[in-house]
């Protein structure tokens, strides 16, 4: 009878081939892709009209990207387009105007 601490090492030998292989073909997994919308996913997304993400981009107020006549726009890019309008709390504020305050003495 084989040993079976041998047949390990070869089946580990096998997934590690098999992975290495995968990875030099290129083959994307979820952690590098990228999740593209089209103009009516986005509008799902981010909870507006088709005509007002229409708007947004003629007015290059959302971040997109354009091929041909199709507009794309990166999950991403679009997640830092919302919270770039966040607006501070109150104590958030406060902290602020005291840092300011001391090192802006008056």
């Amino acid at each position: 009878m084989e040993n079976p601490f041998e047949i390990i090492l070869q089946k580990l030998e096998n997934i590690e081939k098999s992975l290495e292989d995968l990875k030099n073909k290129g083959i994307e997994t979820p952690s590098n892709k990228l999740d593209i919308f089209n103009t009516e996913e986005v509008a799902d997304y981010i909870r507006l009209t088709v005509p007002t993400i229409y708007g947004l981009v003629h007015r290059n107020k959302i971040p997109y990207c354009k091929k041909g006549k199709k507009l794309y726009f990166v999950k991403s890019d679009i997640d830092k387009w919302i919270l770039e309008g966040r607006n501070k709390t109150t104590s958030e504020l406060n902290l602020l105007a005291d840092k300011y305050l001391m090192k802006h003495r008056l």
